[in-house]
């Protein structure tokens, strides 16, 4: 395994999935005025492990002791499907999944954002993760870029669905996650999904106390294309995995064209909701498709609502990345 540091400054680790496993956290800064999160990343899948506000009782992926996050990052963590139609043929391709064959990856850590890499020569196609913390906004969020080239020679057409397998409503902890996740799940809800800009939180308190309390506050999910244009969100885990518990394979999406999925009805309350995003590309050779998406927690939708159309484009997050490594290079210089 090779060490070095990147053209950006960044720790550059080859082939991360291969090496001794390791966990840390991003730097839970947003600035002065900024709302942070804490986000906990380990070297298998991509990445991501566990993030949320606050504390472990705040999660939006569930918290996971690193010993555990090792091994469930790849299956509960962000993940990419790629489905690559070739004439009649159809494949499904993951990249970062440790049961992808041939993927070359590499990770780059930097001071206030991490970035993972894979490239697969015989799909010929690379794909870039980029991770930091949403800085200076009154609400907290996780910013996530994906990027996918095609490599290759020939072009690619693909439909592609990102996100989490499992996205924590607002207002659970990680107590009652481990003990009673089942029962909780009656308490769980997604809202706003008509607008293309899904909230989490419960439905109402779920302590065992004489008097039920209303929630106000949410986690909630956004994506949009390089264009700016918003992604529909698909909530219902049924509906991307199937029958598939173990979330070993996306079979609801192997199983039918990313269009009539859009159409299938999604059960958004009484289970464990998800969060993916899909677009379908032709790619050329030398082209590449860029998906954007901002998760995080808001006091109330109209907080996010109103800001909706300048958090959707790509100069925004470009601007606030920038933002957030100058924001750590003040703070150690």
């Amino acid at each position: 395994m090779d060490k070095l540091f990147d053209e950006l400054g960044r720790f550059e680790i080859e082939e991360y999935a291969a090496a001794r496993p390791f966990s840390s956290f991003l730097p839970g800064i947003a600035g002065p005025t900024g709302i942070p999160l804490w986000a906990f990343y380990v070297n298998r899948g991509q990445a991501l492990a566990s993030f949320g506000i606050g504390t472990k009782d705040n999660p939006i992926l569930e918290f996971q002791p690193a010993n555990k996050a090792y091994q469930a990052t790849p299956y509960i963590g962000f993940r990419t499907f790629l489905k690559l139609n070739q004439g009649a043929d159809t494949m499904l391709y993951e990249p970062f999944a440790p049961w992808s064959i041939g993927d070359q990856a590499r990770m780059f850590i930097g001071m206030n954002e991490l970035e993972i890499e894979v490239q697969n020569a015989s799909h010929g196609l690379r794909t870039n993760v980029l991770y930091f913390v949403l800085p200076g906004e009154p609400f907290a969020g996780l910013v996530r870029r994906v990027v996918v080239t095609n490599v290759g020679t020939v072009p690619r057409r693909l439909e592609m669905l990102d996100g989490l397998p499992r996205v924590m409503p607002y207002g659970v902890d990680n107590r009652s996650l481990k003990e009673i996740g089942r029962t909780l799940e009656a308490w769980m809800a997604v809202f706003n999904l008509e607008e293309g800009m899904p909230f989490y939180r419960l439905q109402a308190s779920s302590g065992d106390t004489t008097e039920v309390g209303e929630i106000e506050a949410r986690h909630f999910y956004l994506a949009f294309d390089a264009a700016g244009q918003p992604l529909s969100p698909f909530v219902d885990p049924v509906v991307v995995f199937g029958q598939n518990s173990a979330l070993s394979a996306p079979d609801g999406f192997v199983a039918q064209p990313l269009a009539e999925l859009g159409q299938r009805r999604q059960i958004t309350t009484g289970r464990t909701p998800c969060g993916f995003f899909g677009a379908s590309e032709i790619l050329e050779p030398g082209q590449a498709t860029t998906l954007y998406s901002i998760i995080g927690h808001a006091g109330s939708i109209e907080q996010v609502h109103r800001e909706r159309a300048r958090l959707s484009q790509p100069s925004y997050v470009r601007q606030k990345r920038q933002e957030a490594n100058q924001l750590a290079s003040e703070l150690t210089d």
